[in-house]
């Protein structure tokens, strides 16, 4: 009895003993904090210091959210790789976005939970809206409060991201989310799972997913970022409501907003915290995102993302006994033998292989407006 009252006693010492800035500090740090820029101290040879990247992606510094319990989400996500005894077997791990935080003094203290270890940052100030840390002497990382004007009706019924995969090993997949929890995820290639699987999520998960992207103003996105490099990834978002593809966002060498980065990368990696379960078909389709899908002079164009939407469409679709005029095709190629291929004829609402016939419930090409559409590029 007289350990625990002494314990307690130098709990209450130790409380006591913080000083009014660490109090001060760790009142004012609770909330979301964004990353705004780079102060430089002191110049090196005029090259820019820059923050380590979270491998193994480009440079995309993100944000804090502070919780009073000691626990943060990093933004930008843990990520680890596993690079396999070949090149060909790497695979990238998410590890989530929360981990514990620590306030000494003006010390903050991050732990990695892919290094196991406590990154530090010495905190300059904190006031109302600007959050300002120094990890390296030669700079400071500015950090700004965001204020956000969400919209109640800019809701969405799916949700798709799509990886194209690259020059090397980035994951070629797919995945879906539908707002009743249903999820569609395609790993093709480059991924910890590959092959066709369904899964469930909560609603209130679909609303964290969704509110994710809206964070970022969809509306006010440009339609395609791309950068000046060659043999990169394409991340490929689509939002659908009422069967409408609204927007389609296409983001080639992570040239997007950081936001917009960290909400997709977190949602294509979903799929290794999801029990999933593999989808046995009856239809014998090519499960690929890897198809052209031809007007009555040039093929209609589409992004992987919209390709996955229509694919599941379709493996969804009800088999059904009419007569339609056939007007366009889906063909689908082998990823082995380029010769050999599978054709699907439609007139976008139907779509016929070999003798079955399948009815997806609405016209595709009319309702997403496919034959006024340019190519963009």
């Amino acid at each position: 009895m007289k350990l625990i009252y002494q314990i307690f006693l130098l709990a209450i010492f130790l409380i006591s003993c913080k000083s009014e800035k660490q109090k001060q500090f760790e009142k004012n740090i609770i909330g979301e904090w964004n990353f705004a820029k780079y102060l430089e101290l002191h110049k090196q040879d005029d090259k820019q210091t820059i923050e380590e990247p979270p491998s193994p992606f480009n440079l995309n510094l993100g944000g804090f959210i502070f919780n009073k319990n000691g626990t943060l989400v990093d933004e930008a996500g843990f990520f680890d790789i596993d690079e396999g005894n070949s090149g060909e077997e790497r695979k990238v791990f998410y590890k989530g976005d929360s981990t514990n935080y620590e306030i000494i003094d003006d010390s903050l203290k991050i732990f990695n939970p892919i290094e196991k270890s406590w990154n530090r940052y010495k905190i300059i100030s904190i006031s109302k809206d600007t959050l300002t840390l120094q990890k390296n002497k030669d700079y400071y990382l500015k950090y700004y409060k965001p204020t956000y004007k969400l919209h109640p009706n800019e809701t969405f019924d799916k949700i798709i991201v799509s990886s194209s995969g690259c020059y090397g090993t980035c994951a070629i997949m797919s995945i879906e989310f539908n707002k009743n929890g249903d999820v569609l995820y395609l790993g093709e290639k480059y991924n910890t799972v590959n092959g066709y699987y369904t899964s469930k999520i909560p609603k209130s998960e679909f609303k964290y997913i969704e509110k994710s992207f809206k964070k970022v103003n969809i509306n006010r996105l440009d339609n395609i970022y791309s950068a000046n490099f060659t043999d990169g990834n394409t991340i490929t978002v689509s939002f659908v409501r009422n069967n409408k593809i609204i927007k389609t966002i296409s983001d080639y060498g992570s040239q997007a907003p950081s936001k917009l980065i960290f909400a997709y990368r977190k949602a294509m990696f979903k799929y290794q915290e999801l029990k999933l379960s593999e989808i046995k078909l009856n239809k014998d389709f090519v499960k690929s995102t890897s198809f052209s899908f031809d007007g009555e002079t040039e093929p209609f164009f589409m992004e992987q993302s919209e390709h996955f939407l229509l694919l599941n469409e379709i493996l969804r679709a009800r088999k059904v006994n009419v007569d339609f005029k056939k007007k366009y095709k889906l063909t689908f190629y082998d990823e082995i033998d380029f010769d050999t291929k599978l054709i699907i004829e439609t007139d976008g609402r139907f779509y016929k292989y070999k003798n079955d016939i399948y009815d997806i419930g609405y016209n595709f090409i009319d309702v997403n407006k496919l034959k006024n559409r340019a190519q963009p590029y």
